[in-house]
This record gives C-alpha cells, structure tokens and sequence, in this order.
C-alpha cells in the first residue's frame, strides 16, 4: 500500500474499483469526514454514469438517509463515527463494507489525554492499553454492520495497511468471527469479491 501522502488516491480508486466489483449495496466507512468529502466527489463522478447512487454522510437526515440506503440496491453509503455503529441492514441489502482506516480516537482528545497520561505515569503503555483496546471495540462494530444474522453473507475490505504490518495489527484480526482473510493489492481482492459474491 501507498505512503501517507499518496493514501487518499488509493483509498478514491479502491473504493470506485469495489463498488464495480461488488453486487448489492456497499457501507463505506471513514474515520476523517475530510477523506469522506474527497472520496465520495471521486466516486459520485466515477460511478453515476453506471447507475449506482453515492450517499454521503450530511446530506439528509440520518434516518432518511439510512432508508434511502435500504431501498435503492444500486446505492453505496459513505459514513463516518456514528454509522459505524446502530446500522441495521440485513440479508442481501449489503453485502460490502469497506473500512478505510482503522478508528483510532484522535489522540490530542481532553480526555484520551488525561487518560493516557495516568497510563503512562503508573508505567503502563497508554496506546496498546487504551487507544488499541478501544479502536478494536469500534473496528468489531463496523465489521459487524456486514453481519447481523447467522444467514448474511458479504465481504469487508479493510484499506489500512496497519492490519498486516503493525506490531498490534493481529489483534484486531482476532477480534474477528471466523471469515476467509486474502490480502494482496486491488486485483488480487477485485477478483476475490467478484468470485465471492457471484456464488
């Protein structure tokens, strides 16, 4: 995967890459509404000449915004915080979600601060003891939007290169049910998901 600087390209041509890949709808979740902006013009462009309607975050009412998810089969979602979490659409109304980005807290937050701070003055390790233990919890969450009954089926995608090269990467693929785990680049997981979901 790309560097920081070239991340957000990756992330635009990914998620347009995907989307054509995938069958059903698609919840693409980000951590930074500014990412989300930028992405989601990328997309609007790319994919409406295929029919497929990009929702974004902001542009009504959550609840309005949700139902207009469920109904339309050719809509994607973009969201960030809240949706990653109290999202209920399932069976073959989603059948992709895609995590941008591990949801680590921001770290200059008051109280992550002052937590951290009393972490590290009783010797401890504020980021593996707070910031990884909670991103995990948030991280369950957005996968779990995928599966919410023992029947659904799908593919979540995770764009964060943080999973496979961090020290600390494994124990958010622990946190996971049981599932099928294929890295590699785009091509690799495109024709992983056509196959999957063409079963």
């Amino acid at each position: 995967l790309p560097d920081e600087n070239g991340f957000q390209s990756y992330i635009e041509t990914a998620i347009v890459s995907f989307r054509q890949s995938s069958a059903g709808h698609a919840l693409v979740l980000f951590t930074s509404y500014e990412s989300l902006r930028a992405a989601c013009a990328v997309a609007r462009t790319a994919l409406a000449p295929l029919g497929i309607q990009v929702l974004r975050q902001g542009d009504d009412d959550r609840s309005r915004l949700l139902d207009q998810f469920k109904t339309d089969e050719s809509s994607v979602l973009f969201a960030t915080d809240s949706f990653w979490e109290g999202v209920d659409a399932p069976g073959e109304t989603l059948s992709m979600v895609v995590l941008t980005k591990l949801p680590f807290k921001v770290p200059d937050e008051p109280v992550l601060q002052a937590r951290a701070e009393a972490v590290e003055k009783a010797g401890g390790n504020a980021f593996m003891e707070i910031s990884v233990p909670e991103a995990i919890i948030k991280f369950k969450q957005g996968f779990g939007r995928l599966i919410r009954h023992s029947q659904d089926r799908g593919v979540a995608v995770v764009l964060d290169q943080r999973l496979a090269t961090s020290r600390y990467g494994s124990l958010f693929v622990e946190s996971l049910p049981r599932c099928k785990l294929v890295p590699g680049g785009l091509s690799v997981l495109e024709d992983e998901i056509r196959r999957f979901l063409d079963d």
